[in-house]
């Protein structure tokens, strides 16, 4: 799961209902992600990454805690309505249409673009600037995010998500840094695999660095492979009763290694 090295620490919140594990091997009731409504699904895949989408039930609150911690909110109809990350604070007002984002004190706001089903279309700064743009399938799924100059970062950064039926099969990620109008360096780009067990539960995550020219183009291997950089992988186990993951470790192998243990506290409505 991504990191933010901005992210201060905060603690985390005591009332939280944890939600015990149980065996992996639990057998699917049947009930399935594609039964929440896929602006709800939509919601999640903008906002947080895929491992964090529930199996089946609406969702109120999880919060991730590693050597990071994160706390996410969702509404009465189970769309993301804040969230912290390390101190990183972002919240939606969908009776304003606005976005706030930011750290302590310093927050950005800015004006969403809904359509009929509240997913978000696009986001505009007080200079009537777009900073934020999204695509949809013809499904109504969320297939690519872009973000431009969000929170004043000069950085334009994009995800495009792939499916498989209705699993979130591989997200790609990339970063540019804009040199003109017409030019923008590469700076970053990855691709997340999610693997589902025989009992459609999110089992695993592999997430691929791969490694970038001076000039921003992967690198290509003699094997005429792609170079990667870093690879971290997460598997997920000890699924609660509604199917969704509680703990999972994640090893991070290449220019760096690292393991880190996570857990997740979920409330339901």
């Amino acid at each position: 799961m991504k990191k933010n090295n901005l992210f201060l620490y905060i603690c985390l919140i005591s009332s939280t209902f944890l939600i015990n594990g149980c065996d992996g091997k639990k057998t699917s009731d049947g009930t399935r992600l594609s039964q929440l409504p896929t602006a709800v699904i939509n919601s999640y895949l903008f906002h947080t990454e895929p491992e964090l989408l529930p199996f089946s039930k609406k969702i109120k609150q999880q919060q991730i805690q590693g050597s990071s911690s994160k706390t996410i909110n969702y509404n009465e109809q189970g769309f993301v309505t804040n969230y912290d990350l390390e101190g990183l604070h972002g919240e939606i007002n969908y009776d304003t249409a606005k976005y706030s984002y930011g750290m302590n004190d310093t927050r950005n706001v800015y004006a969403i673009v809904f359509d009929s089903s509240k997913n978000i279309l696009g986001m505009k700064n007080n200079d009537n600037d777009i900073v934020a743009s999204t695509e949809f399938d013809e499904q109504g799924r969320l297939v690519e995010t872009t973000l431009s100059h969000f929170a004043e970062n000069n950085v334009i950064f994009s995800s495009r998500i792939i499916y498989d039926n209705d699993h979130v099969e591989l997200v790609l990620y990339n970063a540019y840094v804009p040199v003109d109008e017409k030019t923008k360096f590469p700076v970053l780009s990855q691709e997340k695999d999610v693997i589902y067990n025989d009992n459609e539960q999110i089992e695993k995550t592999i997430t691929k660095t791969f490694k970038l020219s001076s000039n921003g183009d992967i690198i290509i291997n003699e094997n005429n492979e792609q170079e990667v950089e870093l690879t971290e992988t997460c598997t997920y186990s000890e699924y609660n009763q509604n199917n969704d993951w509680t703990k999972a470790v994640c090893i991070t192998a290449g220019s760096e290694s690292k393991t880190v243990n996570l857990t997740r506290t979920i409330q339901y409505d």
